[in-house]
Parts: structure tokens; C-alpha cells; sequence
């Protein structure tokens, strides 16, 4: 038997003791000395974590006129139950913001989840901030104290300046068939192009709902004529936008990628949502699930130089794949070709070559780019694009990130027609591959609405990773997961994805069945030359709890606990508690096998996929003569404990005629 972890104390009474804290006054009243050290810069609370400004950390600031976030502090709260009940938890935080208001503490702003026990707080000036977090520091109440840098502030003059509104529409009907001949090149490259006629010819199918999260970049209101009535749905909730010295075009473009008239999925109702700070980033993500929405693009990322670890917004991803089945796709970044090192090994250059933060997600699909010259004359020949990141920390190398790589050019359709020059006719970026992939996974769910939604993430990363076409380039990287480190499983192939539907199993792993093969799989025919693939893949449970354990304490982390309009049967464990109970890992050790029947009747293995730290296998083999293959799935190592929900693993297979 495998050691039981020891349970957690009962959980404390919710105390608040507001009256009782002392306000602290004149010594602890200065932010920062003539050096700029600012009063967070000594870690004097373990309760306290500081990290920098979303507008800095995902935008390149010198494009942004005002880096202004209002002093943003995020807290997170200690309530006395373990309940997702949206209704209680959104009354247990404006309880709490009213008792703070009969408070001698300055602040100008406040919001709250709906969600989570989680509210934040914005300020006039860093003075009033310091003031409010050390005079909170004894709220028993308040679980973490998260401080976002607003060092440009003080630097800055002048006042906010909004963005321009009233962008004349480039109505050269040019442009518009520039733009969608690009968009055909890209879908013809994953091999989409049959289905949007499919789509027209079946008006009465089930539309689908897809969703965009984007960055600062308002969309353009003068594109609404690309979406039908009530196909698309806006909450932008970036107030006081900055200026920036560019037309913003991100948002726009990514949407008319993603669906639409002339988008990937057009059949898709678009949910697009817009963030500047914390707050609207974890009020977006919450508008999304309110309204359903089970497949997010993320066209942004972290453009800090140094890499940033997995942290309790990528563990929210998480739990949120694995309990209600959202499929999120993030762009991998766009600066692997822009490291530039000093004499002492570390990188001076303004970009960042990482896959990191939220990305980091494990159940979340991470879409490189391809070159710009790519066709689809000669897939398995077409080369990632230099920019396209592939880089991840090193407890994460075996991890399948990226998962796929696709299409990055687009034409930009929001060109400004008197703009001289070519500088903006056409963008590339892994922020136009990722709503490609995005849309194909929104379509196939319309033809298999039949999975799941604990098995939905798995299977469709399963389907991605068995039918993308291969790479065919000598002297790559491939890691021991069978994924290669630039291209992942290579070219996603919508048509082949639909092939592979038939091919797929469903299986459960748990503590019971360590050490044994959990799975064996029908033989199939292949023929000599033809390809093989077979892909493994399975969620992180992120903490998921068969029984609630509401006397128990689940530490300073146990807040997240979505509450999706649904009845919750499952609670959630906190990140440090779950790896401790898993072992220190974060996922189960599952590994793939692919036999073939000799010629004296007896199945051998020919090809394994056995990574120690990955939740997805993959194992693409070529035959060397025409013979009955199968699959088989052995669990090596469980991170199942004791009242946790059993791993939902996905297995499929493809053969394909590549050469």
C-alpha cells in the first residue's frame, strides 16, 4: 500500500476581528527612498507577493503611452466554507468589502468575483496602498496579499488619452479578398477546406460557441458587418484605454481569424472579452464560463524577459479543463529568434523566448508558427518560423508544448489604405496560428458533441496529436514524450482529425491499477510504408476531489473553487496540498506501447512513448512491412490518492500514406 498522506486540521471559525486591527502610521508611511526602493522591496510578510503590472508584463511598453494600473492589490480571501455556490461566495465578498469600508483605509475602487473568494482594490496614489496592506496584514481573513507594480506611474505626467474611436473603414474590396485568399491559403495548409462548403449546405446544424481572450486592443466596431446579427459578443472591459503609438489591430484581426463570416469556424458564435489588469482578465474568464463558452483562444502572453513559472492562474486553467472541459489555446510567442546574451549568459534582449505563465497550464494546448513560406504542396516540408517559442523551464521539457504548429501570416485587413509602405500589409505571428487551431477544434466539436466533458481535453488533444502531419526535416529535436520540440506532433490535418474519432478509447487510471496495463486495444491493418501514429493523453487533475472535504483546511490556495452554473460535486485541493499528495509530481506516469503480430502469432512491441513527466504520449512509427498492429497502455505510476477523481485518459490512432 502506498503511504496515506495525513488529513488537514478542521478548518478555523471565519473570524474577520476588523475593529481590533491596529492602524499603522507615519514610519511605515514612505514608499520609496531617492533609489527607488519601494516599500514591497523588503519581504517582510510572507502573505505578501509582488509581481509586475499586466500592461507591462504583456505588452511591449514603449508602444504604451500611460502604463497606469491604479495601484492594482489583489487579495485573496479566507472564508469559513468550502462551498461553489456562486450565490454565497459573491455575498461573502461584498460582506467583506462592506466591513473594509467602515475602515480608516484610503482606496478609490473596488471589484469582486462572482466565482471566488477573491476581491481587488485600486488606489490614488502608492502611499495609500503601502497603508492599506500593512494595516491588513492581521486580517486573518485575507489568505494573500498580491501586489502588482505600478513603478511607471510616478514617472508619468499628463493624463490618460483614449483611444480614437471613429477608424474609417478601408473599404477597398481588394483588401477584404486579400484577406480571405490569405486566410484560404492557411486552412488549406490544415486541410479545412472542405468544411466550410459542408457548413453552408447544412444551415440547420448547431452553431457552436467559441471564445477570444484578448489584451488591451479594442476591437474595431466598424468590422462588425464580418459577423451575422448576434453572432458576436463583446465584453470589453478595459476602461481609460491607453494611447498607443500604433493602430491596435490584435483584437480585430484575431476575432476575424477565429470566426465569423469569412473566420475558420463560421458557425461559431464569437465571444470576445478584453483585459488590462488582474481583475478583467479573471472577470473575462468568468464571463466565459457563465455563457458556457468551452473552447478560449489566447492570442497573448508574458513579454517579460526572464521566464515566469506556473502560478495559481495557470492552476485555475486547469482545474477548469479537468472539471468542465474548457479547452484553452494559447500562442507559444514570438521571440525565440531574439535571445541575445551578455558576457555572464543572461538575456539583454527585450523579448521574451519562453513558453511560461498561464500557458504553462498543463491541459492547455500551446500553437507554434509556420514559416511564411509555408504551402500545402509539401506540409511535412514546411519549417517553423524562427520567431515561433519553444523553450520552457526545465521541469517542463517533456511536456507537449507546443502541441502544433500552424499558419502564422495573415493578411491585415485593417490596414490603414494611406499608410505608406508594406510595413502592415501582411502580420506574422503565433498570435494568427493560434485562432486556426482554435476554430478546428470548435468545428469538430460540432461533429462529436457526444464527448464528455472530463474526457474532452484529453480526446481533442489526442485527435490534434494523431493526425497532425509530421515534419520531414533532418537533425530535429524530439523529446522522449515522441513530441518534437519545435513543431510538436507537426501540422494539425482537419479531415484526418475526423478519420481518428473512430479510432478512439476512453479509459480510467487510478491507485488500484498501478503497474498494470489498463488498456489493450482491436488490432488494425497496416500496410508496408505507411505511418502510424498513436496518442496518449490525459488531464492533470488539478486537485479534484471525489468528496468534499468541508472540515478540512485547505491552505492559503484552497480559494479557487469555480462555480460554473452547474451542481458541483467535486471540491478542489490547492496546488502545493495536491503535489504533495500526488507525490511532488504533478501528473501520473502512463506509457504507450505499439505492437505487431509476427509471423509466429505473437504481438512484440515495436515502438514505446514512456516520458516520466508528461501527460500526452506520442509514438509515430513506419512500418517496414504490411502487418496487424495494436496499442497498448500500461500505468506505470498513479498520482491518484485517496478521494481523488480518477485520471480520464484519451488513446487514439491514425495510419497514415505520408511519405
Amino acid at each position: 500500500m502506498v503511504k496515506k498522506f495525513k488529513k488537514f486540521k478542521k478548518f478555523a471559525l471565519y473570524l474577520f476581528g476588523f475593529t481590533s486591527i491596529p492602524l499603522i502610521y507615519s514610519s511605515l508611511f514612505i514608499n520609496w527612498n531617492n533609489n527607488k526602493q519601494y516599500w514591497y522591496s523588503t519581504n517582510f510578510s510572507n502573505k505578501i507577493d509582488v509581481r509586475e503590472s499586466f500592461i507591462k508584463k504583456l505588452n511591449k511598453s514603449s508602444k504604451v503611452e500611460n502604463l497606469d494600473n491604479n495601484f492594482e492589490l489583489k487579495l485573496l480571501l479566507n472564508p469559513d466554507f468550502l462551498d461553489t455556490d456562486s450565490k454565497k461566495i459573491t455575498s461573502f465578498n461584498i460582506d467583506f468589502l462592506e466591513k473594509m469600508k467602515k475602515l480608516d483605509l484610503k482606496y478609490k475602487e473596488t471589484k469582486y468575483s462572482q466565482m471566488l473568494p477573491i476581491v481587488w482594490f485600486y488606489f490614488d496614489t502608492e502611499n495609500d496602498r503601502e497603508f492599506f496592506v500593512k494595516n491588513s496584514l492581521k486580517n486573518s481573513t485575507i489568505s494573500r496579499f498580491i501586489v502588482y507594480k505600478n513603478e511607471e506611474k510616478d514617472e508619468q505626467t499628463g493624463h490618460v488619452e483614449t483611444l480614437d474611436d471613429n477608424n474609417p473603414l478601408n473599404n477597398n474590396d481588394n483588401f477584404h479578398s486579400l484577406f480571405s485568399k490569405s486566410l484560404n491559403e492557411n486552412i488549406s495548409i490544415v486541410n479545412f477546406q472542405k468544411q466550410p462548403a459542408k457548413d453552408s449546405e447544412n444551415q440547420d446544424k448547431v452553431t457552436s460557441k467559441v471564445g477570444a481572450i484578448e489584451f488591451l486592443d479594442k476591437f474595431d466596431s466598424n468590422f462588425n458587418i464580418y459577423f451575422n446579427e448576434n453572432q458576436l459578443n463583446i465584453n470589453d472591459l478595459v476602461s481609460n484605454r491607453p494611447k498607443q503609438a500604433e493602430k491596435p489591430y490584435h483584437s480585430t484581426l484575431v476575432s476575424l481569424i477565429l470566426g465569423g463570416k469569412a473566420g475558420v469556424d463560421k458557425k461559431s458564435d464569437l465571444y470576445l472579452s478584453i483585459f488590462k489588469t488582474d481583475a478583467e482578465w479573471q472577470k473575462a474568464i468568468e464571463w466565459m464560463a457563465t455563457n458556457d463558452v468551452r473552447v478560449i483562444n489566447h492570442s497573448y502572453g508574458n513579454k517579460l524577459v526572464d521566464f515566469k513559472d506556473y502560478n495559481e492562474n495557470a492552476y485555475l486553467l486547469d482545474f477548469l479543463a479537468r472539471k468542465y472541459g474548457v479547452i484553452n489555446v494559447f500562442a507559444a510567442g514570438n521571440g525565440a529568434d531574439k535571445i541575445d546574451k551578455d558576457e555572464f549568459g543572461k538575456n539583454k534582449s527585450d523579448y521574451n523566448p519562453w513558453i511560461d505563465d498561464r500557458s504553462l497550464s498543463l491541459n492547455s494546448i500551446v500553437v507554434g508558427a509556420l514559416d511564411d513560406n509555408s504551402s500545402n504542396s509539401n506540409i511535412p516540408k514546411n519549417e517553423i518560423a524562427p520567431y515561433s517559442n519553444f523553450k520552457t523551464g526545465d521541469q517542463y521539457l517533456q511536456f507537449a508544448k507546443p502541441l502544433l504548429v500552424a499558419p502564422g501570416q495573415i493578411y491585415n485587413v485593417l490596414d490603414d489604405k494611406n499608410q505608406s509602405g508594406q510595413s502592415k500589409k501582411y502580420v506574422s505571428g503565433t498570435s494568427y496560428a493560434a485562432p486556426i487551431v482554435t476554430g478546428l477544434i470548435s468545428t469538430l466539436l460540432r461533429e462529436i458533441i457526444f464527448v464528455r466533458d472530463d474526457f474532452r481535453v484529453p480526446a481533442i488533444k489526442s485527435l490534434l496529436s494523431v493526425s497532425a502531419i509530421s515534419p520531414n526535416h533532418i537533425d530535429l529535436d524530439k523529446k522522449d514524450s515522441g513530441y518534437y520540440e519545435k513543431y510538436g506532433a507537426g501540422t494539425p490535418d482537419f479531415e484526418k482529425m475526423k478519420e481518428a474519432v473512430e479510432n478512439t478509447s476512453y479509459i480510467f487510471g487510478n491507485k488500484e491499477n498501478e503497474g498494470e496495463v489498463i488498456f489493450t486495444g482491436n488490432r488494425f491493418w497496416v500496410n508496408s510504408n505507411e505511418r502510424v501514429k498513436t496518442s496518449l493523453s490525459w488531464n492533470f487533475n488539478a486537485g479534484l476531489l471525489k468528496n468534499n472535504e468541508k472540515s478540512q483546511n485547505t491552505s492559503s490556495w484552497w480559494w479557487f473553487l469555480p462555480a460554473i452554473t452547474r451542481n458541483v460535486t467535486s471540491d478542489w485541493l490547492p496546488l502545493e496540498a495536491t503535489k504533495k499528495r500526488q507525490g511532488g509530481t504533478f501528473v501520473s506516469d502512463y506509457d504507450l506501447y505499439l505492437q505487431k503480430l509476427n509471423s509466429n502469432g505473437d504481438w512484440v512491441d515495436v515502438a514505446r512513448s514512456n516520458s516520466i513527466l508528461s501527460n500526452d504520449e506520442l509514438i509515430d512509427f513506419k512500418s517496414n512491412e504490411s502487418a496487424y498492429y495494436r496499442i497498448y497502455v500500461k500505468n506505470y505510476r498513479s498520482s491518484v490518492f485517496e478521494n481523488s477523481e480518477d485520471d480520464r485518459l484519451v488513446v487514439s490512432y491514425l495510419v497514415h500514406n505520408e511519405n
